[in-house]
């Protein structure tokens, strides 16, 4: 069977017009604001080019003012689409894996839970990146047992590594979305200290990656497309094979 063509990549303006029509549907103030990040510096040149008798500065005091706008407004731009972002996946299912997935370099997290409990509605996912094994824990502080038998296990499979349970949330010790990723970002120093070579290289990540793959653990039975809150774990696997 012949392999399918890749999808063609979205051109970086069509992304950046989406960003901006998402984001101005809520944020009403959104489109005033980027008028005055562009006119202002853009204005700003133009006044200097007129009123100065330097050919230099009339040529680029108003593309330097028109540079300064754009790099402003796609500042601000991509925060309040990040915050808008992390609004409407705040206590959403798996809203903490689709933002520590959005970590470009140095971590990788499943797309499935690792371990679900269906009557405390905790659901746990596994990240392996440059500070370790990572468990991103949504349920609040009903998750803690979950938490607590997943680490467990995994400092059997991969011992020495270190495991950090990070507790997604808004209450007492707890991590919000928008936060998260510093949070993960942070696991490396505190496991490992400080260094540019400090952490779990690329090769011992794979390593990892593979025992857990091999020696697998507990398998919790829950399809993609399928609720995580009403799936049952493996009550063999919980006990040991």
């Amino acid at each position: 069977m012949a392999t399918p063509p890749p999808a063609p990549k979205q051109r970086w303006y069509k992304t950046l017009w989406q960003a901006y029509t998402v984001t101005a549907r809520t944020d009403k103030k959104l489109p005033w604001i980027l008028g005055a990040l562009l006119l202002v510096p853009l204005g700003t040149g133009i006044v200097l080019a007129v009123i100065s008798t330097g050919l230099g500065t009339k040529i680029y005091a108003p593309l330097t003012g028109l540079m300064t706008g754009v790099v402003l407004a796609l500042f601000v731009l991509t925060r309040r689409f990040e915050k808008q972002m992390y609004a409407q996946m705040d206590g959403t299912l798996g809203g903490s894996l689709a933002v520590a997935q959005s970590l470009r370099r140095g971590w990788q997290f499943a797309d499935e839970p690792v371990a679900v409990d269906a009557k405390s509605k905790a659901v746990v996912f596994q990240g392996i990146g440059d500070g370790g094994i990572v468990l991103l824990a949504e349920g609040g502080r009903a998750a803690k047992r979950t938490v607590d038998n997943t680490t467990s296990r995994l400092h059997k499979l991969a011992p020495g590594v270190p495991v950090t349970p990070i507790y997604v949330g808004n209450g007492e010790n707890e991590v919000p979305l928008k936060r998260l990723n510093k949070a993960i970002k942070a696991t490396k120093t505190k496991s490992f200290g400080w260094g540019l070579r400090k952490g779990l290289s690329a090769g011992d990540q794979q390593t990892v990656r593979a025992r857990l793959r091999a020696l697998g653990g507990p398998q919790i039975p829950i399809p993609k497309g399928i609720d995580p809150n009403r799936a049952r774990a493996d009550r063999k696997g919980l006990r040991g094979r």
